[in-house]
């Protein structure tokens, strides 16, 4: 299961990069847009630059992540797709997501308005539970599955 994690993670991680980079590619090359510049920079560094960053870092650190999420599992033993270990894994990938996301939106609000954006403080709060709690997710699925078979 660790394998295939970390492949997820990475296919994650290049989404990230490129994204947001391929968003903002046509802004910069638009006629006019040297004069907005001053205007763009919290919008560029919250919605580009960090899922960028975060990319780059769930590249390298993606074998560390799996490890993480699927504990002292063999990775040597092949891999067996497990339920529970997909939804721990999705868990994880989705909180992780949410988490760069949302970090941006609070970021550039903050940063341009002056406000802070208090739903996605709400998103940014249970995507750190998806990310630290797969454990409890995994044990919540199994639950959820067996409930009322009497297994």
């Amino acid at each position: 299961m660790r394998p295939f994690s970390i492949l997820l993670i990475r296919i994650l991680a290049i989404y990230l990069v490129l994204n947001p980079l391929l968003a903002v590619l046509p802004i910069l090359f638009s006629p006019g847009s040297a004069e907005l510049v001053d205007e763009w920079v919290p919008f560029m560094v919250a919605g580009v630059l960090m899922p960028m960053g975060a990319g780059l870092l769930l590249w390298f650190f993606a074998s560390a992540l799996a490890k993480k999420i699927h504990g002292g599992t063999d990775p040597e033993s092949g891999v067996t797709l497990s339920e529970t270990g997909l939804v721990r894994a999705g868990s994880f990938l989705i909180g992780v997501y949410l988490f760069i996301q949302h970090m941006g939106i609070v970021f550039s609000q903050y940063m341009s308005v002056g406000f802070i954006a208090y739903g996605s403080l709400i998103v940014i709060a249970l995507s750190v539970y998806l990310i630290v709690g797969v454990g409890s997710i995994g044990m919540l699925y199994k639950k959820i599955k067996y409930a009322g078979s009497g297994l």
